[in-house]
């Protein structure tokens, strides 16, 4: 299971910012650890921006909220207000450069996007919108419960969740030295 480093992550975010679209759907991805599926198929009308949520229809057609965070609402808004196309009812749009048609974008469209925004950015080579989930998912484990953090991810196998709970050593040693500070000194 690949995630992206914090190093990686300020840099991804440093990259995208130019470009309103897709800085909206890194920052909805990541904040959210919907699939990129879930976040193309969505219409503006499932987002409900008071309350920074939104739900989606997962894996076997399964239901699922998925919440976001008010730096997240900040990109959205400012993609909505002067970058989304109105014609349509796809939250996330993309215009055809020869017919000039709006549609709803595409994944290649946005991975293509993706690839260039982070072209000459060796610490991000390979990088893809899936390793998103995988850092919503990783940053979770130790804050909430593995039952929980199924829940928010869509997982039907509480097998997948338990991956995330294995992959951080880093997490490992946050929560042992928590321990040594709560714990008394004897001897």
């Amino acid at each position: 299971m690949r995630y992206l480093t914090p190093v990686q992550l300020n840099l991804l975010y440093q990259a995208v910012k130019p470009d309103a679209r897709l800085n909206a759907l890194v920052h909805l991805l990541h904040s959210s650890g919907a699939r990129i599926s879930e976040i193309l198929a969505l219409d503006l009308k499932a987002i409900d921006t008071v309350n920074r949520k939104f739900q989606v229809i997962g894996k076997r057609n399964k239901k699922r909220w998925c919440f976001y965070n008010e730096n997240t609402s900040v990109c959205l808004n400012n993609y909505f207000k002067y970058y989304r196309h109105q014609n349509t009812s796809a939250l996330f749009t993309a215009q055809q450069r020869f017919t000039t048609k709006v549609s709803r974008l595409s994944y290649a469209a946005a991975y293509k996007s993706l690839v260039k925004q982070i072209d000459g950015i060796p610490e991000l080579e390979g990088v893809c919108f899936h390793q998103l989930r995988h850092c919503f998912g990783s940053e979770r484990v130790g804050l909430v419960s593995i039952d929980e953090l199924r829940a928010l991810m869509g997982h039907e196998d509480i097998q997948m969740t338990l991956r995330y709970s294995k992959m951080t050593s880093r997490r490992a040693e946050e929560v042992a030295q928590q321990a040594f500070n709560q714990i008394p000194n004897y001897g």
